[in-house]
């Protein structure tokens, strides 16, 4: 009894969760660093663009929601020594997991981790484009926390995403972890 009792209630919660699951896309501007100086020169920021898909599963009962994400997003970072520039352009793929409390109904507060699938990475010096992929590790796993609001099903997004490994395989004299601002806005359907 005691089992059956435990069965109905997982799938009451199950069908209230999926029936107010939503989805949507959002779009962002990115602004990124590496966190260790090159060679004593300092990381400046590059900017670059997010894009993707995601899903909210508000958890029933409780001011949880659940969030999956999907994005394209460009990283990497700027070096300036003696004149010269040094730009390093890395783009992947990441799958986020956060947990969202509301702390009131239009606005919360999140955490979670993303894992990144390098897709491409070139180096840009004096005019010059070089494919550094084979250069750097595969993947990459991240640290987000941030905050979000939404004003019926538009929202507004703005998080740290920290980088937890180090992305080089070669050795470019720094550890290459990403430190990461990111604002976004989406719609959910």
């Amino acid at each position: 009894m005691k089992k059956m009792l435990m069965i109905v209630i997982l799938m009451v919660l199950a069908v209230s969760m999926v029936s107010a699951t939503q989805f949507g896309v959002k779009a962002g501007l990115v602004m990124s660093k590496f966190t260790e100086d090159l060679e004593g020169v300092e990381p400046g920021v590059n900017t670059g663009l997010l894009f993707g898909g995601m899903i909210h599963m508000p958890l029933p009962a409780l001011p949880l929601t659940i969030i999956g994400e999907a994005n394209y997003i460009q990283k990497g970072a700027k070096y300036e020594a003696l004149g010269e520039e040094l730009l390093f352009n890395t783009n992947y793929i990441e799958l986020t997991a956060l947990a969202k409390y509301n702390i009131v109904p239009m606005v919360g507060i999140y955490a979670g981790p993303s894992w990144g699938f390098l897709a491409s990475a070139e180096l840009e010096s004096d005019g010059e484009t070089t494919d550094i992929k084979d250069d750097l590790k595969g993947s990459e796993m991240s640290l987000n926390i941030g905050a979000q609001g939404n004003l019926g099903p538009i929202l507004l997004d703005g998080r740290f995403n920290m980088g937890l490994t180090d992305n080089s395989d070669e050795d470019f004299g720094a550890k290459l972890k990403t430190s990461t601002f990111i604002i976004s806005a989406g719609i959910l359907f």
